[in-house]
């Protein structure tokens, strides 16, 4: 009997317990995936996925992150793979500092059951299609070094995981083997970014912030951009700017390919490197163009100068741990300060924590050359002011130009000057400048400077000479007037202190030291030597005109000797000496040898004795006698007492345009006499002796006179 075959009854499956033994595994799948993208997208994004998970996904993103991360509320969509994660948040450094990264919105699109699938190398494929971030916020920090954090400190979270020893395989593996996790796109929008860097300080702050990532071949490819941004340095003014760039994302590196940024005042075009495993390296390779006037209402806002131009700067900035550098390049065709020009400037900066540091800057200077360093050290010393140092050296700058340039009323000069002049002020504090210099020029080829002393030879060659001929003119162009000299100087908050100088055109020498409260009030004595009075007392008119006190030269000749001190302010001098000259020459009058105690002030010659003599003859005078005429002010040209002895009358009636009266001898007598040089009133007494009047001689004749203006 054939043995009847049964097929044996299946064993009943217990399929509710197997789905609650893959929904675990599931779950810490997903578990195990969240703390991974947590990692991936370097703490601008985070993931978690199912409500049951949220504690999970929070200590899993945590560890990873050793920050704090929270995550408001989780939910899946309708549409499979694709979770709403809201209201997430990285804490900060320190419990009250503000959070790292708020997000109140991230969808993702995550296919969670690719991990099953076998890539063609049998490695498993874990694919997130796309991430979405919306309306979040992003505060990076950064504190400067101290003995406790001698590299300083940011609130960056961490990177990388720590790394840990290689044991046997967890059950993740064990179950699916290695798997590659795959991003394909991510975009965050309307974000908000906030750099701080207390040491400095400065900051930068981006109200519309947009990145963008997506796999492109092997790599990830990304742009980012904002525009409006608001950028604070110190206690400069603020301004803004705009950027966009790519980049190319390899682990924790991202290369920048190309960034364009525009800010009030520059362009730049940017490419560079950061290392965000090892925040905050980073360093960038920076061409800038920089519009010179809006930098210096950012960087000089509120001082009373203007700039003009504009500058190339190439260089790089390359961010460290414990500090920063900023070096580079600039150079200008041209660059105005107020009127002033300098063309081909160039130089080059760096800026670190401790100091900024302008070095080897070079320009054009009208006709000539300058060099400039500037340093503002130290920085970022708490309870230390930062100072400034500008240290100048100028060559062979034309004296010419350069007055042509300052346009000085009165007064050009011709000849070539060098010197240096260094300055130091604490930043903010120019009134409590301090420095030294010296300044030299030296007279064009051909010409010889007058000297201290009179050459005999010189004075016998001069005195030959015709006066100047024609009707005098108290206005009369000097030219461009050579000079050579030597200036040395100290300066404090409140004065300029001269060190034994000297300046010296063709036919006068002048010697001096002393100081001035930056030429308002002066202590400055002073020796002239002039081989010719007329030329002298004309650069003097010219000096008191370009320091603006318009002062017309007189008619005087000679040459002689001064010695006082200038007081008060430039533009308004009181100048006190004694005077001594040899062949006096005024009103077309050879008068003799001269002496005189004098006060120059207000554009007058306050005589307080004086004595004139040739051969036995003597006139003495005091009182007031104008500088220049006719007087701008329309005041009177003289108020003098003058006393004659036995002065030749020929020379007198020639002063005083009577060459038509007939009448010689030896002139005595006191005379008072005012108002105006050519027209003057006033009263005396004449005294003539061994006289000769229309052909017939007398011995004595006396008479009262009575000046009337126009005649006597």
């Amino acid at each position: 009997m054939e043995e009847e075959h049964q097929t044996p009854e299946p064993v009943p499956t217990p399929a509710p317990r197997q789905r609650r033994r893959w929904r675990r595994v599931g779950l810490r799948v997903l578990a195990v995936l969240v703390a991974i993208v947590a990692g991936l997208l370097v703490t601008f994004f985070t993931y978690d996925v199912g409500p049951e998970l949220r504690e999970h996904a929070e200590r899993a993103g945590s560890n990873y992150l050793d920050r704090r991360l929270h995550i408001g509320r989780l939910s899946a969509t309708l549409i499979p793979g694709v979770f709403v994660v809201e209201d997430v948040v990285i804490e900060g450094l320190e419990p009250d500092h503000r959070p790292f990264l708020t997000a109140r919105t991230i969808t993702l699109e995550f296919p969670w059951w690719s991990v099953f699938r076998r890539t063609a190398d049998a490695r498993r494929d874990l694919t997130i299609r796309s991430v979405e971030m919306t309306d979040w916020n992003v505060v990076i920090e950064t504190w400067p070094s101290t003995p406790e954090y001698p590299n300083g400190r940011h609130n960056l979270p961490r990177f990388r995981p720590e790394p840990r020893p290689r044991t046997e395989p967890g059950r993740f593996r064990q179950w699916f083997g290695d798997v590659t996790t795959t991003l394909r796109s991510v975009v965050a929008s309307r974000g908000h970014l906030v750099y701080e860097d207390h040491g400095t300080p400065w900051s930068i702050t981006t109200p519309d912030l947009r990145v963008t990532l997506s796999r492109a071949f092997n790599d990830y490819r990304g742009t980012v951009s904002f525009v409006d941004a608001t950028i604070e340095i110190q206690a400069y003014e603020p301004f803004s700017a705009g950027m966009q760039g790519r980049f190319t994302l390899d682990g924790s590196d991202i290369h920048f390919d190309r960034i364009d940024l525009v800010s009030d005042g520059a362009r730049s075009v940017i490419d560079g490197d950061l290392d965000m495993a090892n925040w905050p390296e980073q360093i960038y390779r920076i061409r800038s163009k920089v519009d010179i006037p809006t930098q210096k209402e950012i960087f000089f806002h509120g001082q009373d100068f203007m700039a003009s131009g504009d500058a190339d700067f190439e260089g790089t900035f390359h961010l460290f741990k414990g500090g920063r550098e900023l070096k580079g390049t600039f150079s200008s065709p041209m660059v105005g300060v107020n009127d002033w020009r300098f063309p081909d400037l160039r130089g080059e900066v760096l800026w670190v924590p401790e100091k900024m540091h302008v070095t080897n800057a070079r320009s054009g200077l009208y006709g000539g050359t300058a060099r400039f360093d500037y340093l503002l050290a130290p920085l970022n010393q708490p309870g230390v002011t930062t100072r400034a140092v500008w240290d100048v050296e100028y060559e062979q700058v034309d004296l010419a130009r350069l007055t042509d340039f300052l346009e000085t009323e009165g007064l050009r000069l011709s000849g070539r000057a060098s010197g240096r002049n260094r300055l130091e002020w604490p930043l903010g504090g120019w009134a409590e400048r301090r420095g030294e210099g010296v300044a030299t020029a030296r007279a064009p080829d051909g010409i010889t400077p007058m000297t201290r002393e009179l050459d005999p030879e010189v004075v016998a060659l001069r005195a030959s000479l015709p006066p100047e001929a024609g009707p005098f003119n108290p206005n009369l162009p000097l030219g461009y007037v050579p000079v050579a000299g030597r200036v040395e100087y100290r300066l404090d908050p409140a004065w300029i202190t001269l060190a034994p100088g000297w300046a010296a055109t063709e036919k006068t020498y002048v010697a001096f030291e002393g100081r001035t409260a930056y030429g308002e009030r002066s202590h400055i004595p002073f020796h002239v030597t002039s081989l010719d009075w007329q030329e002298s007392d004309r650069v003097l008119a010219g000096i008191m005109t370009a320091f603006g006190a318009p002062t017309g030269a007189v008619p005087i000749g000679g040459f002689g000797e001064f010695d006082g001190v200038m007081l008060e302010a430039f533009g308004a001098p009181r100048i006190e000496g004694r005077f001594s000259g040899e062949r006096m020459r005024a009103f077309d009058v050879v008068w003799g040898r001269g002496a005189a105690d004098i006060i120059v002030e207000d554009g007058y010659v306050l005589v307080e004795s004086s004595s004139v003599t040739e051969g036995d003859s003597e006139i003495t005078a005091t009182g007031r006698f104008s500088l220049g005429y006719p007087r701008r002010d329309g005041g009177q040209e003289i108020d003098a007492a003058v006393t004659l002895n036995r002065r030749p009358l020929a020379g007198l009636r020639r002063a005083f345009a009577l060459d038509d009266y007939p009448v010689d001898g030896f002139v005595s007598g006191e005379y008072l006499i005012s108002g105006f040089y050519e027209t003057p009133v006033g009263t005396g007494r004449l005294v003539v002796e061994d006289g000769v009047a229309y052909g017939e001689t007398f011995d004595r004749a006396t008479s009262p006179l009575q000046f009337e203006g126009n005649g006597v």
